[in-house]
């Protein structure tokens, strides 16, 4: 299921729960994506929201790599996997807090099997977020560079929730009483959705975030 897709009752509902906008479509484009064999998750805690999104194929082994628990540097430690022995790499949400990203990048490729699948999302629109740091914003172009240049091939960048207004939305709804949330955004949507009937081009300059998968 792509964002585009993702029903108004469902978005209600998680924004009531506190997440934001981002978060939600970043979630249900995930629906798209299929994981297959070990599984590595980047940077993801030890059991992010997204996983139960995620299509499944046989049998998925997992296997989390977080600072939090693991004390690993993702912008200096190697990943602690072999070369080629993971099927699939998850990283949601991680590259903007590196700034050795490259590093990281190429570690992922490294790790993953021949034909391997990378998995990933990252906000554009969103506000400062660090943990512990913040640093970048991508574009597509930035997108498909860094993953070439890392050596990745099959690159697929896909925009998550498009419009200037459902990104100002997105970066003040957390401020906002929950109870509020559901009804802002059916009034950001209709106005978003109105300005995109007029100017069709704004929807590449204000994608909220990016989903980008690329094979091994």
């Amino acid at each position: 299921m792509s964002a585009t897709r993702l029903s108004i009752f469902d978005t209600l509902i998680a924004l009531a729960r506190g997440q934001s906008l981002a978060r939600i479509c970043m979630n249900h484009a995930l629906r798209d994506k299929t994981l297959r064999g070990t599984v590595m998750d980047v940077g993801g805690g030890r059991d992010p929201d997204y996983f139960e999104y995620l299509g499944r194929e046989g049998d998925v082994t997992m296997l989390p790599v977080d600072a939090s628990f693991t004390g690993i540097d993702f912008e200096h430690d190697p990943l602690p996997s072999p070369d080629a022995s993971v099927t699939t790499v998850l990283c949601c949400n991680v590259l903007e807090h590196i700034y050795n990203y490259q590093f990281l990048l190429k570690e992922m490729r490294r790790v993953l099997c021949p034909f391997g699948t990378l998995i990933g999302f990252v906000p554009f629109w969103t506000g400062h977020h660090p943990d512990p740091h913040d640093y970048f914003r991508y574009t597509d172009e930035a997108l498909v560079r860094m993953l070439t240049d890392s050596g990745y091939r099959d690159i697929v960048i896909e925009p998550v929730a498009v419009g200037p207004l459902l990104a100002n939305f997105n970066t003040i709804v957390l401020s906002m009483p929950r109870v509020l949330r559901p009804l802002a955004y059916l009034w950001y949507a209709f106005w978003n959705w109105l300005f995109l009937l007029l100017r069709p081009e704004s929807r590449k300059r204000n994608p909220l975030g990016y989903i980008f998968t690329a094979h091994a």
